[in-house]
């Protein structure tokens, strides 16, 4: 049994697999890239409804164009497997030849290591987010009717939308036009409140729940039919956010030691030479 479970490790971390997943991914990716392009409407509930309600609805029944997809998530699986043996293979070598290496040098060679545990946790990171991630399709919010986080005595109420207009006129299509829509939210939990802007690019984070602005108006100055104020809310919890974090602060530790060890090196490579007494 144990040599079974050997030659299977020792298969799951070889190069050859490696070679071949990597190409595989080329192929798939130029497939996906083509379905994309041609089938975007078939994609796009992937960002609302999760990934589980997406395969049950939209992935199941049109199997023709989004097998690639199928496809990938198997691939990444297994280039994440393969990923990971051979680099905990390489890392027990290391470990064990510690006694032959520079004492000044022996932490900078986990670098590389580091930096590849890191990209597996944000994978699978990514994976729980598709998974486990809960989604609120929308939620439409006007100044003054507050909304309730389920699951929680969060309240999130719209003060006003404050939008950053466009300030010149050198672009006539721009005049006028919403650039950011800066909404000011009051969050109330119990006793405590507090006031929180959200924004295209700068999302509300509020005990597990991430709150995204989707779409907003009105979106010129006048206003015109559209002069009511409102925004829509794409409401998520997800998982998968701690893993990310996780793995950006351990690849930033690889990169880390990566400068270290070059500027060490450096340093040794230009020390000058003192010559001692009775030299010359």
């Amino acid at each position: 049994m144990n040599g079974l479970i050997k030659i299977v490790w020792k298969q799951l971390g070889g190069i050859h697999l490696t070679v071949i997943l990597c190409l595989f991914l080329v192929i798939d990716l130029t497939i996906g890239y083509i379905c994309l392009n041609r089938h975007t409407i078939l994609f796009a509930p992937l960002n609302d409804v999760g990934l589980m309600a997406w395969i049950r609805t939209y992935g199941r029944t049109n199997l023709a164009r989004t097998a690639w997809f199928f496809a990938l998530l198997l691939l990444l699986t297994l280039l994440c497997i393969n990923t990971f043996v051979c680099t905990t293979d390489r890392v027990a070598v290391l470990i064990a030849r510690r006694s032959h290496i520079a004492r000044q040098h022996f932490v900078f060679k986990f670098a590389p290591h580091i930096m590849h545990y890191a990209m597996i946790v944000i994978l699978v990171g990514y994976l729980c987010s598709y998974l486990f991630a809960e989604v609120l399709v929308s939620r439409t919010l006007i100044p003054g009717m507050p909304f309730r986080l389920p699951g929680s005595d969060i309240h999130i109420t719209l003060v006003e939308l404050d939008p950053l207009y466009y300030p010149g006129s050198r672009l006539p299509a721009f005049e006028n036009r919403v650039l950011q829509p800066r909404a000011r939210l009051r969050v109330v939990e119990g006793d405590r409140q507090r006031t929180a802007t959200l924004n295209i690019n700068h999302p509300l984070r509020c005990h597990g729940y991430s709150l995204f602005l989707k779409d907003f108006t009105p979106k010129r100055k006048e206003g015109g039919m559209n002069r009511s104020v409102r925004i829509d809310l794409t409401v998520r919890k997800d998982p998968g956010v701690p893993l990310y974090l996780a793995g950006i602060v351990l690849f930033s530790v690889g990169l880390a030691l990566y400068l270290a060890e070059w500027v060490v090196l450096r340093n040794l490579r230009f020390k000058p030479i003192v010559a001692t007494k009775g030299e010359t």
